[in-house]
């Protein structure tokens, strides 16, 4: 039997509950609160028919999932069977870039349909970036109409477009979205990334910039210095004004406000900055950064929203602990690892393996199955505990369509969901391998295309050619052979 994630207790009990082919067997659903997690089920086939019990709705709805893989697997009947089941953790997210590539409503469901099948329950949708502006905002409606739209798509690997490329989803659509989610036990959390990755929100507001001069949303891939003006009162303004709207489409529990690569070059030297810096007493832009944190944070806390962001925001180390969840993708500094040593949560989404943009030949199927996110190196028994999820994004400055975004995600995103549903305590690879083959085919049925097993499950003298292929003329070969 193929199941994905497989439950943490099975026991085939012998013998099989038919009933007639295109008819539903009698399915007894009841609410037990005492099983021990909000998310825990169980299921009972046996002769007197279908049993489910879930902790909570949510709980019920897994059971169903589980139930629905099962007869995937047969036809007029279902094994005899005995399952206990609850997430190893609370966040298993999924991550969507529609900045850099614009997707459609009808897409996301189809992706969003992907990946509820196999249990994940946050969908981290990154709404906002230098190359544009995703979302309709009514208090300053400039981040729609010149935020959108870039002027041409120069990202190379055949993809030199001098046409306008723009895009954003109306309130009606984001509620749509956030809708179809809430249907399937998803939350979806918004990301506005700020201070840093907003050349589309300075194109639209230069005056928001240190610089105040007239830019255009970014036509490339890049880490730019365009970035918002930490002492300035009206990028606060703005921020808070945003949100707010943002608060009104995702009614969710989380709110992420980015704080990736946001080089300090221009506050440095910026006279408005460094008055702040100097009137907060504190001691240099890193903290700017982190002041602008606390400030959004508790913003956001008076909306009943808990804070995400980036590693990079809290290099400072002035962030409050008790108002942020760091979503830790590549720490230079250490300055994540003390966070989660700290005892504060944080959700892991590594570089490596869990970017589903980049090849399977540099992050590959089997490395993301068996990597353990309680096993970073340097992290205590405390800071193992305190990760509180697992999370893979997939970034589209070089995935223009949605085929190519869906064999980017599957069968990746498999592996990502069995961690974070089982842990690693029980990893069988050979068995998992069994179980992407079974579901590969099965999400035809939903629309989404999985990479082929040759790029999945590729030969290790490919994976070269492979690599070279992704990157084109980008990086070198030697490069290349190093980070293999």
């Amino acid at each position: 039997m193929y199941l994905c994630p497989e439950p943490k207790k099975l026991e085939l009990k012998g013998g099989y509950y038919y009933f007639s082919v295109g008819e539903e067997p009698e399915i007894y659903e009841k609410v037990t609160p005492m099983l021990s997690h909000k998310e825990s089920y169980r299921i009972i086939i046996d002769a007197k028919g279908v049993h489910i019990e879930g902790a909570s709705n949510t709980g019920l709805y897994y059971a169903r999932l589980t139930l629905k893989q099962i007869r995937m697997n047969y036809r007029g009947c279902l094994p005899y069977l005995y399952i206990y089941d609850e997430p190893e953790f609370s966040y298993r997210g999924f991550m969507i870039d529609s900045c850099r590539h614009f997707f459609t409503v009808d897409e996301i469901k189809k992706i969003i349909d992907g990946a509820s099948l196999f249990k994940f329950n946050k969908f981290h949708f990154h709404l906002s970036d230098d190359q544009g502006f995703r979302v309709e905002i009514e208090s300053y409606p400039l981040l729609t109409t010149v935020g959108s739209v870039r002027p041409s798509s120069d990202f190379g690997r055949g993809e030199n477009d001098k046409n306008p490329y723009g895009g954003y989803y109306t309130k009606a659509e984001l509620k749509e979205i956030v809708d179809y989610c809430g249907e399937r036990f998803i939350e979806v959390i918004p990301e506005f990334d700020i201070p840093g990755h907003t050349s589309a929100v300075i194109a639209a507001y230069p005056e928001l910039s240190c610089k105040g001069e007239k830019i255009e949303p970014k036509t490339t891939a890049g880490v730019f210095s365009d970035i918002l003006c930490g002492g300035n009162s009206e990028t606060l303004k703005m921020i808070k004004a945003v949100t707010d709207e943002m608060c009104e489409i995702f009614t969710g529990k989380y709110f992420h406000i980015g704080g990736d690569e946001a080089p300090k070059k221009n506050w440095n030297v910026c006279p408005v900055c460094k008055a702040k810096i100097e009137e907060l007493s504190l001691k240099n832009s890193e903290e700017l950064q982190g002041w602008l944190v606390n400030e959004v944070s508790l913003h956001l806390k008076k909306r009943c929203k808990k804070t995400i962001c980036w590693n990079e925001a809290i290099k400072g180390g002035n962030v409050e602990h008790d108002s942020v969840t760091v979503a830790w993708w590549l720490d230079r500094t250490n300055a994540t690892l003390n966070w989660a040593n700290g005892g504060n949560p944080t959700i892991v989404e590594s570089f490596t393996p869990y970017y589903a943009d980049y090849p399977y030949g540099m992050h590959s199927l089997k490395s993301v199955y068996l990597y353990n996110p309680r096993k970073i190196k340097g992290l205590t028994s405390l800071g193992a505990a305190s990760i509180v999820g697992v999370e893979s994004p997939v970034w589209t400055e070089y995935i223009r369509d949605f085929k190519k975004l869906s064999q980017m995600c599957f069968p990746r995103w498999l592996a990502v969901a069995d961690t974070g549903w089982n842990g690693n305590d029980n990893k069988n690879y050979p068995r998992f391998l069994k179980n992407v083959a079974f579901y590969c085919d099965i999400l035809k049925e939903y629309g989404i295309t999985c990479a082929d097993e040759s790029e999945w499950n590729i030969l290790p003298h490919n994976k070269l050619s492979q690599m070279a292929s992704f990157f084109g003329n980008v990086l070198s070969k030697d490069f290349v052979k190093q980070i293999l």
